[in-house]
């Protein structure tokens, strides 16, 4: 039996398919979306001169974990932004692949807005590959973080 050819030939097929079993990529699951409003800051208030202070005034974003395991997500140098405006994120998330839209709506009164706040409350303790897209100025960013306590990152926007 073990001298036979069909039995090598029939051991090559099985080990063949067992290869190629194994070098299937992994499914990724369903997608889910989540949604979440943030906060303007007026250019001239507090909040927003200490996010434009920690993130040099440029577009840029600060993804920073709270004491709860939040993501607060501070967005520095938007332009063209009132405070009757909106900011808003779309999170997908797939697996550990984290895709965040900005949408912003610029307004027409109030006064000027030049940072935004959100909470991403959707995440557990994992390290993410984060996507930040920005619909209305075209520019993106990409990291990755560890979603425990104290953990911050801080990256400019980019075309």
């Amino acid at each position: 039996m073990f001298s036979s050819i069909e039995f090598y030939v029939i051991s090559a097929v099985v080990a063949a398919a067992i290869i190629a079993y194994a070098a299937l990529p992994r499914s990724r699951g369903a997608v889910r979306t989540f949604f979440f409003t943030g906060i303007l800051h007026e250019a001239t208030s507090g909040e927003a001169e200490r996010i434009e202070a920690d993130l040099g005034g440029s577009p840029s974003i600060r993804a920073h974990v709270d004491d709860h395991g939040r993501l607060v997500m501070e967005r520095a140098g938007l332009q063209g932004i009132y405070t009757d405006g909106a900011c808003n994120l779309a999170v997908k998330v797939s697996g550990f692949d984290v895709t965040i839209e900005e949408r912003l709506t610029p307004g027409r009164r109030g006064w000027p807005a030049s940072a935004a706040t959100a909470t991403i409350d959707c995440l557990g303790a994992e390290r993410f590959h984060f996507l930040y897209n920005s619909e209305a100025t075209g520019q993106k960013a990409a990291f990755t973080l560890r979603i425990a306590p104290g953990n911050t990152i801080i990256r400019q926007l980019t075309l």
